[in-house]
C-alpha cells in the first residue's frame, strides 16, 4: 500500500467550513483505519488563548502585530511539530484543520509583513503532504459565521476576508512544489469530503 498522503491539512478563510470536513474526513477515515489523528490550530492551549485573544480584538494591522502573531503561530506550530513527528513515525494519519498556509494567507496582509521572512522563520515546520483549500465567496462565508456566532473576531469582515482569499489563491505561487488543491467550499459537505476522499483513498 502506498503511503503517499499521511499529513492531511483542511484550509480556507473562516466561514469556508473547514473544521466540519475536517472533522467529517476524520471519522470517515477512522472507520477504516486505526490510527488517525485530528489536530486543530493554534495547537497548544497556553499560546492558543493568547493567539485567540489578540485576533478577537480590533487591531492594526500592522508590522508589530504581524511579527507578533506570526512568531506565535510559529512557536505553536513547533509545539505541533514534536507530536507530529511522533505520530507520523508510528503510522498515523494525521489530519490538521488548518496548517502554515494560513500564515502566508493571514498575516501576510500586515502592513510591512515580508513574505522571505516569513518563510524563514517557518523553514523547520513540517508542511502537508497534502492540503485540500476551500475557496469561497467571502460573502457566504460572513453569511455562516453570523449563523453559528453572535461573536466576531477582528478577521470576520467581508473585505478583509477578500483579501485573505486572494493570497490563498496565490499559494501555488508560493509554493510551487507543495500538493496544494482547491476545492469549491460552496459545495454541500457530503459533496466536498467525496471530492477528497476521492483524491486520496489511493494512497493512503
Amino acid at each position: 500500500m502506498i503511503k503517499k498522503y499521511r499529513y492531511i491539512a483542511i484550509e480556507g478563510i473562516d466561514g469556508s467550513g473547514k473544521t466540519t470536513i475536517a472533522n467529517l474526513l476524520y471519522n470517515e477515515l477512522s472507520k477504516k483505519y486505526n490510527k488517525v489523528i485530528l489536530m486543530k490550530e493554534p495547537y497548544d492551549n497556553d499560546l492558543s488563548k493568547k493567539i485567540k485573544e489578540i485576533i478577537s480584538k480590533e487591531h492594526e494591522k500592522n508590522l508589530d502585530y504581524g511579527y507578533l502573531l506570526a512568531l506565535l503561530f510559529t512557536a505553536d506550530r513547533s509545539i505541533k511539530n514534536i507530536d507530529l513527528k511522533k505520530y507520523l513515525s508510528t503510522g498515523y494519519i494525521v489530519i490538521s484543520d488548518r496548517s502554515i498556509y494560513s500564515t502566508f494567507s493571514y498575516q501576510i496582509l500586515y502592513e510591512g509583513m515580508d513574505i522571505e521572512w516569513l518563510k524563514c522563520i517557518s523553514k523547520y515546520i513540517i508542511r502537508p503532504d497534502i492540503t485540500f483549500i476551500l475557496d469561497i465567496d467571502p460573502k457566504i462565508a460572513i453569511e455562516r459565521i453570523n449563523l453559528r456566532s453572535k461573536s466576531t473576531s477582528s478577521y470576520e469582515n467581508v473585505e478583509f476576508l477578500k483579501k485573505v482569499r486572494e493570497n490563498f489563491l496565490k499559494l501555488k505561487e508560493i509554493f510551487p512544489e507543495d500538493n496544494i488543491i482547491y476545492i469549491n467550499g460552496e459545495e454541500k459537505p457530503e459533496e466536498i469530503l467525496y471530492k477528497i476522499l476521492n483524491i486520496i483513498e489511493n494512497y493512503i
